[in-house]
């Protein structure tokens, strides 16, 4: 799925837009409801199309989710 940037806040992956200014995750122009956490989480991988994020980076970023963080890998 290929990421489109209409400026440096819009960020546009298949039918969802994020608009970072506005904190705002849309669907086909229909606004969803996204906690601020999820919601930064969200953008900092958009905002790195095909690189890979690690823990730290996010950890410094105080973006970690205890309950979705892996202890296997």
């Amino acid at each position: 799925m290929a990421l489109e940037v209409r400026s440096r806040s819009i960020l546009r992956f298949g039918v969802f837009e994020v608009d970072v200014r506005a904190g705002e995750l849309r669907k086909l122009g229909v606004r969803i409801k996204l906690q601020e956490q999820p919601f930064q989480f969200l953008t900092v991988l958009l905002q790195r199309p095909g690189e890979v994020v690690t823990r730290e980076e996010l950890r410094s970023e105080n973006l970690l989710i205890p309950s979705l963080i892996s202890t296997t890998a």
